[in-house]
Order: C-alpha cells, then structure tokens, then sequence
C-alpha cells in the first residue's frame, strides 16, 4: 500500500512539472500594461490612468477599458520585438480578467455592457500618452461582456491570433508592437461611468483562452493528487 502511495506522489509531482514546463514553453514575451484617458470627450489621450500613484500617475500594469465621467479610457500593452528575429510561425495575445470594473471605487468601478475592440499600433517600448490615439495597424478580435449577469467572470484567460500582424511588424523592422483595448462607442454603456480591467498581458506560442474562471494552482494540484489516490486505493482492493 505504501509502494503505490508513493507512486501517485511522484505521478502528482511529474504531471505538475510537466503542467508547469508547457505553460513556461508557449511564453514569448511578457508586456508592460497601462491605461491612459481622455480629458474629456477627445480622441486625445491627456493622462494616465491608475489606481496607485495618485488618479493621473502610471497605472501598474492594470488594463483599464471604459469611462471615468466623462473621460474614456484605454488599455494597452507593449511588447519588445528585440530577438524575436525575422518571423515568427504562431503568435496570440493573451490577458486576464483581473476586475470587473474600473480602477476607481464609488465612480468607475462598475462594469459595462457592450463590446470590446482590440487593434494594433507600433509601439515604442515606453508608457506614453501618445498611444492612445496612435494609428492602428490593423484589427485583433473583439469580444462582448455583460454587466447583467456580469460576465465575463474573474480570471478568464482571452487569446487572440496576431501571427500575421506580428510578422508584418517584424518585416517593418519594428522594434516594438502595441495592442490597445478600447470600448465600441456604440454599445449600451458608452456614455455611462463603467469599466473593465484586465492584467497579465503577455504573447504566446498558443491558443489559451478560457470559458470560466481558472481554478489556483494548490487546489489543481490538490484535485490531482485525490485522484490518484482514489485510483491507488481501487487498485488495491482489487
């Protein structure tokens, strides 16, 4: 009995080192987030958006899509295309649900119903406010999110494929690219004070969106490690 318990321990541990190194295989590169938002109702980006720092400093790497009054604000993220060479054969952008709402407690931290567009700009490796108007490059996707039944849920995982934007940006010798997360003027919502967050902005060899809130690593492991225990114990009944 001890023989096989110590057998579904080193099975738990072996598939958890294999989770971990597939997960660490299919990174790119990481990106450096901020959000940044209209004085008033422009296409002109003013200032920062963040909830540290004071209401107009860096935001921390927080993606914050939506209005604050009268200001709408954007999300963005850059990526550093240094060493990724002349083209690359799969490429996704990929970010998390991390609050749905805004930044901002008691004005903006309610979300929306509506829609959310995703284009491309060549970025400059820097946070800077220019981005927010910067010309796109092309279209990424878009997806819808509700505020009644809120959804989507905290912690959903979003994958778009950008391997031909990405490789017309390395075939332009661009040293850096940019997504931006705005939302469709012509949803529900657009005129009311409400917004989305989103963080772990990164690239990525796969597809690794989700449908429902990813469950933390102790409990997948926990979950694991019942199940091979539940098997050794069957087995040795048998």
């Amino acid at each position: 009995m001890r023989s096989w318990t110590k057998f579904g321990c080193s099975a738990v541990a072996a598939m958890a080192l294999l989770a971990a190194t597939g997960a660490q295989a299919a990174l790119i590169t990481n990106g450096f987030t901020f959000a940044v938002a209209t004085g008033s109702d422009t296409d002109i980006g003013t200032h920062f958006h963040s909830s540290t720092g004071g209401d107009y400093g860096n935001p921390a790497g927080k993606a914050e899509v939506g209005r604050f009054t009268i200001e709408e604000v954007r999300g963005l993220s850059e990526y550093d295309l240094t060493g990724l060479g002349s083209s690359v054969t799969s490429a996704f952008v990929t970010f998390n649900v991390y609050k749905q709402g805004g930044l901002f407690s008691g004005v903006n931290d309610t979300p929306f119903t509506g829609t959310i567009l995703i284009d491309a700009y060549a970025g400059n490796n820097a946070e800077d406010i220019s981005d927010y108007e910067a010309a796109t490059r092309g279209g990424v996707g878009s997806f819808s999110v509700t505020r009644s039944p809120t959804s989507p849920a905290l912690g959903t995982v979003f994958s778009f494929d950008i391997t031909a934007l990405l490789n017309a940006a390395l075939a332009d010798s661009l040293t850096s690219f940019g997504i931006r997360l705005r939302e469709d003027r012509g949803g529900p919502d657009y005129e009311s004070s409400r917004a989305w967050t989103f963080d772990n902005f990164r690239l990525t060899t796969d597809d690794q969106s989700t449908g429902t809130v990813p469950l933390p690593a102790t409990f997948w492991l926990f979950g694991i490690g019942l199940a091979a225990l539940f098997g050794v114990r069957r087995t040795a009944r048998s």
